[in-house]
C-alpha cells in the first residue's frame, strides 16, 4: 500500500465515526493542554527566578536573622541584627561592602487614600552597588536617593499606577508628590521601572536615618546584603561570615546564602512544584489514551468485514497493523496540535492574570522544544493506545472476518 492509501483509510475511519473520534481527540486535547500549560508555567517560573537571581551576580551574599530552613523574609525572623553584627561582617576577609537594612510594612496615604506597602531603609551610597542592582531596580524617572536626603523616597511602579484607587480608576503618583507614612510626609524623588513582582514594585526606599526615626528603632537590622571583593570566593566568604556571626551571637540564629545557594534552594522548590503539575497533566493524558484504545477497539469491531476484504485481496498482517496504528497515531497528533495551541494560550492567560495581580513569578515559557515534545508525546500515546486493537485486527482470520455481520 502507498502512504496516501494509509492516510485515506485512516481519515475515512475518523470521519465515519466522527462523534466518537472527536470525543477521543478532545480527551487528548485536554491532556496535552494540561501538560503544555503546566510545563510552560513551571519552567517559566524557573527561568524567571534564574534571571532574577542572576541579576544578583555571583559576588552577592544575603544574610537574614533566622535559623537555616526557618523561612524567608523579615516576618520569619524573631530577632534582628545589631550594629555589632554589621561591623563584624564588614571586617570579614573578602567583604567589600555590607548594606544593612531596616525592612518594615506600614500604612501609606496619598490624597486621603490608604494602602499598605513595604518600607526599606538603607544607606543609599552603600545600597547602590550592594542592593539596588541585586533587586533589578532601575529608575523610570526622577533620581536616586543620596545620603544627605531626608524625608525623600523612591517608589515602585505598582505604587505609582495601581495602588491608590478611586472608583474604577487609580490616582497616579508623580515626582514631587508627597506620600504620608505614619503621619510623616515624604517627597517622591524617584520612580522605579516595573520589575513584574508586586512585592518589589510596591517597595518604598528611604534613607536609614529616616526609617529608624519612622519606626522608632536604632541599630536593629532585618537584612544584610553583602558585596564580595573581586577575586574572592563567595562560598568561602559566606562560610567566614557564618563562623564570625555564630561566635558573636552565640548560636546560628541566622541564614547566610550566596546567589548560587539561593538559586539551588529556589530551583529545588520550583522543580517539585513543576513535577506535581506535570503529574496532574499526565493523569489527564492517560485518560485520553484510554479513550483512544476504546475508540480503536470499537473501530476494529465495526470494520471486521472490511478487514476481511483487505485480507482476501492479499493484505498482510503488518499492513493491517500499520493501518490501525497510523489511525490511532493520527488521532494523537490532531489532539496534540490543538492541545499545544490551547496549552500555550492557557499559560499566557495565567501570566497575564499574574501580571495584573502583581505576581511576577508566573511566567509562560513558549518554546518550540516544548511544542515538539508535546507533539511526539501525543503521537506516542496514540500509537501505544492503538497497538493492542491494531494487533487484534491484524490477527483476524479472513474467512471469519468476511462472515461477520
Amino acid at each position: 500500500m502507498k502512504l496516501v492509501d494509509y492516510f485515506r483509510f485512516c481519515i475515512r475511519g475518523i470521519v465515519q465515526r466522527k462523534t466518537r473520534s472527536y470525543l477521543t481527540i478532545i480527551g487528548i486535547v485536554i491532556g496535552i493542554m494540561a501538560i503544555v500549560g503546566l510545563i510552560s508555567i513551571g519552567v517559566g517560573m524557573q527561568v524567571y527566578m534564574d534571571e532574577q537571581i542572576g541579576k544578583m551576580g555571583v559576588n552577592k551574599i544575603i544574610i537574614m536573622p533566622m535559623p537555616p530552613g526557618g523561612g524567608f523574609g523579615p516576618a520569619a525572623a524573631s530577632t534582628y541584627f545589631t550594629d555589632r553584627d554589621a561591623k563584624a561582617v564588614e571586617k570579614v576577609r573578602g567583604v567589600d561592602a555590607n548594606c544593612y537594612m531596616v525592612y518594615r510594612t506600614s500604612i501609606i496615604t496619598y490624597k486621603d487614600i490608604d494602602a499598605t506597602a513595604p518600607i526599606v531603609g538603607m544607606v543609599p551610597s552603600i545600597a547602590e552597588d550592594a542592593y539596588f542592582d541585586v533587586q533589578g531596580y532601575e529608575l523610570e524617572s526622577g533620581r536616586d536617593l543620596e545620603d544627605k536626603d531626608t524625608h525623600k523616597i523612591t517608589i515602585g511602579y505598582w505604587i505609582v499606577h495601581k495602588t491608590f484607587k478611586v472608583g474604577d480608576s487609580y490616582k497616579e503618583v508623580k515626582i514631587g508628590d508627597k506620600i504620608e507614612i505614619k503621619d510623616q510626609g515624604f517627597k517622591v524623588i524617584g520612580i522605579m521601572e516595573e520589575i513584574g513582582n508586586r512585592d518589589d514594585d510596591m517597595t518604598i526606599a528611604m534613607s536609614l536615618d529616616d526609617a529608624e526615626d519612622l519606626f522608632g528603632v536604632s541599630g536593629e537590622y532585618d537584612f544584610f546584603f553583602v558585596k564580595v571583593k573581586e577575586g574572592a570566593d563567595p562560598e568561602d566568604v559566606a562560610e567566614r561570615i557564618r563562623d564570625r556571626l555564630e561566635k558573636l551571637r552565640g548560636e546560628e540564629d541566622f541564614t547566610v546564602m550566596t546567589a548560587a545557594q539561593l538559586s539551588e534552594t529556589v530551583g529545588g522548590i520550583l522543580s517539585a512544584v513543576s513535577a506535581v503539575l506535570i503529574g496532574i497533566g499526565a493523569i489527564s493524558l492517560l485518560v485520553g489514551g484510554v479513550g483512544i484504545m476504546n475508540t480503536m477497539y470499537t473501530s476494529v469491531l465495526e470494520r471486521t468485514r472490511e478487514i476481511g476484504i483487505y485480507k482476501a485481496l492479499g493484505a498482510e498482517n503488518n499492513t493491517i497493523l500499520t493501518l490501525f496504528l497510523v489511525e490511532s497515531g493520527l488521532i494523537g497528533v490532531l489532539g496534540g496540535l490543538i492541545g499545544i495551541v490551547l496549552g500555550f494560550g492557557m499559560a499566557l492567560v495565567v501570566e497575564m492574570i499574574g501580571r495584573e495581580m502583581g505576581v511576577g513569578l508566573l511566567h509562560a515559557w513558549i518554546a518550540w522544544e516544548l511544542a515538539l515534545f508535546a507533539l511526539l508525546f501525543s503521537f506516542s500515546i496514540g500509537v501505544l493506545a492503538g497497538f493492542l486493537p491494531a494487533r487484534s485486527a491484524a490477527k483476524m482470520n479472513p474467512v471469519d472476518a468476511l462472515r461477520h455481520e
